[in-house]
């Protein structure tokens, strides 16, 4: 059950981006504390009936924890997928880096192969000929590094053979990046010839496709594993109560206060304007304790 919180925690905070994980969790309860107090007191000024107002108020809650807890889920699948892309891409790019260009092709060939494609035939430097639904394809495969794109140059080769061999149709395997003008040059062409793109993205789709990639189980662990290293390294945050949370914080208590002193004998709003005035306070002293803090590590 821990193991499962902290991956979903680490999904969540994918989703976030920047943002704080403590700090969107703690804004979810503070707008629905708000909003319930809220409902609270409009409920019980129009009716002057505490019953009432208390049960109207709890429904809202937890009307809202509800949403809250749909809202989190929809951010934990969000970043599940992200998350398990990147982790798979990262896996594919380190394992392409250990093939050597043969292995590449081979394993292209067996992947092709899965699709339906048949009659493979070596006709040149990392291009072959192969068959699919009775239409003879021109394949070029580049095994480069993420660094080099293909060029122009690199796409000479393919056109010319199709070209002088009455080929329509061909398809380009690559595991880098297309330069401009090698996208220019197949763009130049696409109204003679049919040239379809497999990139790293498509490669890892036709490995999902074929089960060649290890099952969700390993990547989950090594999504753990990678974020507890991170986490021996973890400086300290951004303050979790920021500007925007103290601003609401101070206006709350103000509201309170005078609603407090409007309603005589009035201990719920009272009460409430405690609450946020000691939010706001720490709030305070934690954003200039931090300062202090960033301060020094700096010197």
């Amino acid at each position: 059950m821990l193991k499962e919180n902290n991956i979903n925690k680490i999904f969540i905070k994918e989703a976030l981006g920047t943002r704080n994980y403590l700090s969107y969790r703690t804004d979810l309860m503070l707008y629905k504390i708000i909003l319930s107090i809220i409902v609270f007191l409009v409920i019980y000024l129009l009716f002057v009936d505490f019953i009432l107002a208390i049960l109207i108020s709890v429904q809202v809650f937890v009307v809202f924890t509800l949403m809250n807890k749909l809202n989190i889920s929809r951010k934990k699948e969000e970043g599940e997928e992200k998350i398990i892309s990147r982790t798979k891409m990262e896996y594919l790019k380190n394992k392409l880096n250990e093939m050597n260009n043969k292995d590449f092709e081979m394993l292209t060939g067996f992947l092709l192969e899965k699709e339906g494609w048949n009659n493979f035939a070596n006709k040149g430097r990392h291009m072959y000929l192969a068959e699919n639904k009775g239409i003879i394809y021109c394949i070029k495969i580049f095994k480069l590094n993420e660094e080099i794109e293909v060029e122009k140059l690199d796409l000479r080769n393919m056109i010319s053979y199709m070209s002088q061999n009455n080929i329509r149709k061909g398809l380009l395997v690559y595991t880098s990046l297309l330069s401009e003008d090698a996208n220019t040059i197949l763009e130049k062409f696409k109204d003679k010839l049919e040239i379809n793109l497999i990139d790293l993205n498509s490669f890892l789709k036709l490995m999902e496709k074929n089960n060649i990639l290890p099952d969700n189980r390993y990547f989950y662990n090594k999504i753990l594993d990678g974020k507890n290293m991170e986490g021996n390294k973890t400086k300290v945050k951004n303050n979790v109560f920021d500007k925007k949370k103290t601003l609401i914080y101070v206006l709350a208590a103000i509201f309170f206060y005078i609603l407090s002193k409007i309603l005589q004998g009035n201990y719920i709003t009272k009460y409430t304007f405690y609450y946020f005035a000691i939010l706001a306070v720490i709030s305070i002293s934690y954003f200039f304790w931090y300062k202090k803090y960033e301060k020094d590590i700096k010197n």
